[in-house]
């Protein structure tokens, strides 16, 4: 089952209801009060080390699978890579002036998100799409 984990504190919850225990009984068992057991049912506290002795309170385990959640492939990659050298040329700066500056005003998570129509447009369409995206996350340049 794949769970997010701003999810963990419902889980726990729901078994703990299914199991008809109080939360005095399972905060018994984990070796803490009600109010830390509704704190973590609520999804706060939530620590690797508290999720630990929860489950082995319910006599359940849980395993965690860290994967990159974003990949992006070459032609993205390069087009990224174009697009901030085009950006660079037309607003007179260095390269890495262009990749900070797209970087910070989101430019650069724009152009990967929207990768599927942006790659499809000229490469000063493009510029003045994100100097936009820029200018409306508190960019300077437009």
């Amino acid at each position: 089952m794949n769970v997010q984990i701003n999810k963990i504190g419902a889980l726990i919850r729901n078994e703990r209801l299914r199991r008809g225990m109080t939360q005095e009984e399972l905060g018994a068992k984990v070796g803490v009060g009600k109010a830390q057991i509704s704190k973590i049912e609520s999804g706060k506290g939530l620590t690797i080390k508290t999720v630990n002795k929860v489950l082995e309170a319910l006599e359940l385990s849980a395993t965690v699978k860290l994967v990159n959640a974003r990949s992006i492939d070459k032609g993205v990659i390069g087009y990224v890579i174009a697009a901030i050298n085009e950006f660079a040329k037309t607003y007179n700066l260095t390269v890495r002036e262009a990749s900070n500056y797209l970087n910070r005003h989101k430019g650069l998570d724009f152009l990967t998100e929207h990768y599927e129509a942006e790659h499809l447009l000229s490469f000063e369409d493009s510029v003045q799409d994100l100097a936009r995206i820029c200018y409306n996350q508190g960019g300077g340049i437009l």
